[in-house]
């Protein structure tokens, strides 16, 4: 999750048309649903450029970590008050009934990514780029963008927030790792082209590949997690799930699987928690050992 600007661009084109056209026609849900197999893709190809020596071993810690910082931030959602489900019907998108194989099919994608980029060359930086600009522009043919639902962005940012000190306090607490260092990898929100680095330019490349891992795999259990627990947590909770990936990667699937006023929250909250993020990460690192 890069800060670019052709990704707003895209997905404010995608607003601009959706209010102009109101296109509701099965065909977005579809080639929404082909264009996020197809980003799953090139990011699992991205992984072949981490040295297999060093992926295996921190797979699973990047996976444990990913999981305590999900499953924090979704406890503080059900502990905090929240609003009744809108009553508004959900925007477009898979047909009920497909969130198994959809979840199967997102594994498949990442996975299938990794291994064909091990055989042959995969543009992984360059496909993961236009597949967002891709994803931003349907998503955005689809928003309903409601003012009110504002009043209830406190929910998602709280939860995010107080999921990410949770889960770094226990983190830290069970590995023995400087509590600096676990707040700075899970304040990374789901940012991992932005924690991975600063990570790794302050603490070293094995610390820096836990980062990365920690915040790539948030991302991608947030879409895998979306269909099966969406109906449980809302709008609020997915966004708070996503983090600062809310307003461009996990997006669709906080729309899909929340309610009707879940975009504005995700737009918000992701745009909130990407500002925190960048100024949290470098602070807690500047922090003494």
């Amino acid at each position: 999750m890069d800060i670019d600007p052709f990704l707003y661009v895209s997905l404010g084109a995608g607003i601009l048309l959706g209010w102009a056209f109101r296109p509701r026609t099965p065909w977005i849900g579809r080639a929404t649903q082909a264009t996020i197999l197809a980003l799953l893709f090139f990011l699992g190809a991205s992984l072949t450029s981490v040295p297999t020596s060093d992926l295996a071993p921190a797979i699973g810690l990047g996976l444990g970590l990913a999981l305590l910082t999900l499953g924090s931030t979704i406890a503080v959602v059900l502990a905090l008050p929240r609003a009744p489900p809108s009553a508004s019907p959900a925007p477009s998108g898979p047909v009920p009934g497909s969130s198994v194989w959809l979840s199967i099919a997102l594994v498949a994608s990442l996975v299938a990514g990794y291994f064909v980029a091990r055989g042959i060359s995969v543009p992984a930086e360059g496909g993961i780029t236009y597949a967002l600009y891709l994803l931003l522009f349907l998503v955005g043919l689809g928003l309903q963008w409601l003012w009110r639902s504002l009043r209830r962005v406190w929910v998602p940012l709280t939860a995010a927030a107080s999921g990410a000190l949770i889960a770094g306090a226990i983190y830290s607490a069970a590995t023995g790792l400087a509590l600096r260092t676990s707040l700075a990898i899970t304040f990374g929100f789901g940012w991992y082209s932005l924690d991975g680095p600063l990570v790794a330019a302050g603490l070293g490349a094995a610390l820096g590949l836990l980062a990365f891992l920690a915040n790539f795999l948030r991302e991608n259990l947030t879409m895998l997690l979306a269909p099966v627990i969406g109906r449980r947590v809302r709008g609020e909770g997915l966004a708070a799930m996503g983090g600062a990936t809310a307003m461009d990667t996990t997006l669709y699937f906080v729309v899909r699987y929340g309610d009707a006023e879940s975009a504005s929250l995700a737009l918000t909250s992701g745009l909130v928690l990407t500002v925190a993020a960048s100024l949290i990460i470098p602070l807690l690192l500047a922090l003494p050992a």
